[in-house]
């Protein structure tokens, strides 16, 4: 996925901003890939460096709690059989009973426990963490915020005064091309697919490493969440269709064989 808008390759630009606004962008490299930060308003706070090194602050802290390369994160400590899960720092097991109310959501189709090693929530955190630094942004007073980490994206307010986040879906089938674009207010949106790992995903009921979809976007509230569906809905195919009827407001963008299906409110405004 790509957002429809200016980007930075270095670690902190200003920018004049989008028509009157003022725009900050930061770029950290954490958890072994980047979180791009898009902050932007009529004004920015005038501690806005302050709210960004807080903001990274918080991903590093993301990465000492669930690190599974880390030996002393608690994540890495349960899996070794070293930390009782219940004197895990609660921010952690509020994670894990996130992840097995997924769990039951998709039916085993997300399930960090059936992993090689011992529980890994990765695929609900990276989206989870986008979300809080967004979260903790605007309730600094940053209205505008794009947070996007690796593809998993959090959106707060607008990218422009007249004008949503428009996040570009990517064709798995040729990477320099969008094939849709979904417009976002306070939502995120994240996608899985095969196109930039390889074989990466694995059905946790099977241990099969053969996927439905060949692309899968999911739009939604709560980014995490948005993380997690994608790539169960990648595993699980058409059967997905029913965890969207218990989740109202939320989508999907679902590609297979070059043919996109739809569900859900947001590509119907796109």
């Amino acid at each position: 996925m790509t957002t429809a808008s200016a980007t930075s390759t270095g670690p902190s630009v200003s920018y004049a901003g989008p028509g009157p606004w003022e725009q900050r962008v930061h770029v950290e490299h954490v958890w072994g890939t980047q979180v791009l930060i898009d902050v932007r308003g009529a004004a920015l706070p005038a501690g806005i460096d302050d709210l960004l090194s807080d903001a990274v602050d918080f991903l590093h802290r993301v990465d000492s709690w669930f690190s599974t390369y880390r030996a002393d994160s608690p994540i890495t400590m349960h899996r070794n059989g070293l930390l009782d899960i219940a004197r895990a720092p609660t921010v952690v097991q509020e994670v894990l009973d996130t992840c097995r109310g997924i769990r039951r959501l998709t039916d085993g189709a997300f399930d960090p426990w059936a992993v090689p090693g011992g529980v890994d929530p990765s695929g609900y955190v990276k989206g989870w963490a986008a979300g809080r630094v967004a979260d903790r942004l605007v309730a600094a007073g940053v209205a505008n915020v794009s947070v996007d980490a690796s593809g998993d994206i959090a959106c707060r307010g607008r990218q422009s005064p007249d004008e949503p986040w428009a996040i570009g879906i990517t064709n798995p089938y040729d990477t320099r091309q969008v094939v849709a674009v979904v417009h976002l207010l306070d939502e995120a949106v994240a996608t899985s697919g095969l196109y930039e790992r390889g074989l990466h995903v694995t059905d946790p009921r099977t241990g099969s490493s053969s996927v439905h979809y060949d692309s899968a976007t999911v739009v939604g509230p709560d980014a995490g969440l948005a993380d997690a569906l994608a790539t169960a809905a990648l595993i699980a195919g058409p059967s997905a269709a029913s965890w969207f009827a218990g989740l109202p407001g939320w989508s999907a963008y679902l590609i297979k064989d070059g043919v996109a299906s739809m569900l859900g409110p947001a590509f119907s405004r796109s």
